[in-house]
């Protein structure tokens, strides 16, 4: 089990890291520039200010999980903390991809749709990876109190 949890955090975090680079796309296919000039400068300045704060978290995800597999995996309080948020981080993503964000004003490109598939499958696997992490970390899986 041991040896599954650290490809699945090498996947995940390679995964991590193309999210974060094809993030850079996101403005320009949402079309962010014209929609955003409605703002008031503070409300544009917000908008900014926190999808910096996502990127910046999801690289800081990607480090974590390339670079600290073992502390990740440690079973320490620290790493059930860390390996809880970032299931919660996870499942809330999920939970908005599915019923959160109405997506009708992106348009139904053939690419489109192939990149929220993509998204979708990511976000369920970081979230199955985070809950094995966490189970790994509580002693459930060494225990096996779970399969």
């Amino acid at each position: 089990m041991k040896e599954l949890l650290q490809i699945g955090l090498m996947i995940g975090g390679w995964s991590l890291v193309a999210l974060c680079i094809a993030s850079f796309w996101i403005p320009k296919v949402l079309c962010w520039r014209e929609k955003l000039a409605g703002l008031t400068p503070l409300m544009r300045e917000l908008w900014w200010t926190y999808s910096i704060y996502v990127w910046i978290s999801h690289a800081f995800f990607a480090v974590l999980a390339l670079s600290f597999r073992d502390w990740l995996m440690g079973g320490s309080g620290s790493a059930m903390a860390m390996c809880s948020f970032m299931l919660l981080w996870w499942a809330v993503r999920l939970w908005l991809q599915f019923f959160g964000f109405d997506l009708r004003e992106v348009e139904g490109t053939l690419h489109n749709r192939i990149a929220k598939q993509l998204l979708t499958l990511l976000f369920m696997g970081l979230v199955v990876l985070y809950a094995s992490l966490l189970c790994w970390n509580a002693g459930w899986l060494e225990r096996g109190f779970l399969p």
